[in-house]
């Protein structure tokens, strides 16, 4: 891009930003929009042209919630096999725009038109199509980009571009203000048919036409879409199962405890349960490592076999007596370290309510 068109479109851009404070944001039915940005063009082998960039401009209207028309224009100086050579494109395109979007932000759209380019005194007919994304980028202003084809019906050539652009979007003079006229004095006027009922079948403020989550529970707080707004929140549940001096035995007292972890597990899918086993010090380093191993395990092989978790979702592993939680010189404190334990949470999404 040449040193006067890359001041050109830097002038364009801030002319546009310097102006959006002044347009109000509506829908896109009704709107009219400012398109400035600028695009790199591959030109077919048969122009015998070199490839370039290029700004452009565009002035659209909102057809529809979907479908916009857009007059464009753009200038570029080029480098062909005969020497520099101006190249002049006017254009009317329909973009049609998917209701869908994508990490709540990026809008894909497709793009169909006519075009009519001026080499010199040459003349040529296009039809030009293409896809791309869009996003808002703060109030009234949208960026998008994507990639685009030409094809000249004289030349036969197929050109492609990609483009990128601001768009700036401004309310019709119909939704202006403006000063109403002084009324005349007349008797009162008679009175007028109450509004239609907006449709808002879940009742949740957003009209069934705008409502992309119908049915949502009358108790939820929705976005702008009417869809359920989520929050994380970290579940958390903690095991411990004392045992008796010297035994691997798990009391009855401790199954409704496991119990609960199992079914905490079932309820988030993708969490494990990582056991630990532990002892007093009494007796030999070596026993008391393979009796936290017996401990462990026979909390594990009940979460497996008694109340049906995969084997894979629990792993056991005895520590011996080498992680204490208490002192072994007394017996309250030796009882506390006979254990097995775990601790696990999972983030879950929750609705926000009202």
């Amino acid at each position: 891009m040449g040193k006067n068109t890359f001041k050109g479109l830097s002038l364009a851009l801030l002319m546009g930003v310097l102006l959006v404070p002044a347009f109000e944001s509506v829908a896109d039915e009704g709107q009219f929009h400012l398109a400035i940005g600028g695009q790199r063009l591959t030109f077919d082998n048969q122009r015998q042209s070199a490839n370039d960039s290029s700004y452009t401009f565009g002035l659209g209207y909102g057809l529809s919630s979907n479908w916009d028309a857009e007059i464009n224009y753009t200038k570029m100086n080029l480098d062909t096999s005969l020497g520099r050579d101006d190249l002049d494109q006017w254009g009317l395109d329909f973009i049609y725009s998917s209701n869908t979007r994508y990490a709540d932000r990026w809008t894909p759209y497709v793009v169909a038109g006519l075009g009519h380019n001026r080499f010199n005194d040459y003349r040529q007919t296009l039809i030009t199509a293409g896809m791309g994304m869009k996003m808002e980028v703060g109030q009234g202003i949208d960026w998008r980009t994507g990639i685009r084809s030409y094809y000249d019906f004289d030349d036969k050539t197929l050109d492609l571009g990609v483009e990128t652009a601001l768009v700036f979007k401004f309310g019709t003079p119909a939704q202006r203000s403006a000063v109403a006229p002084t009324p005349a004095p007349a008797a009162a006027p008679a009175a007028q048919p109450a509004a239609p009922a907006i449709a808002d079948s879940d009742g949740d403020g957003v009209p069934d036409s705008r409502d992309e989550c119908p049915n949502t529970p009358r108790n939820h707080v929705v976005d702008a879409r009417g869809c359920s707004i989520m929050t994380e929140e970290v579940q958390r549940i903690d095991l411990q199962v004392q045992f008796d001096y010297d035994r691997s035995e798990v009391k009855p007292e401790f199954l409704a405890d496991i119990r609960r972890v199992a079914d905490f597990l079932r309820a988030n899918a993708g969490t494990v349960a990582n056991l630990e086993g532990h002892t007093d010090s009494a007796g030999t380093s070596e026993y008391n490592q393979g009796l936290s191993e017996r401990r462990v395990n026979a909390v594990r092989n009940i979460l497996i076999n008694e109340f049906g978790l995969e084997a894979g979702r629990v792993t056991a592993t005895g520590y011996g007596e080498s992680r204490p939680v208490a002192t072994n010189d007394t017996p309250a404190g030796r009882a506390l370290n006979r254990r097995v334990v775990t601790v696990i949470s999972a983030t879950q999404q929750v609705p926000r309510t009202r």
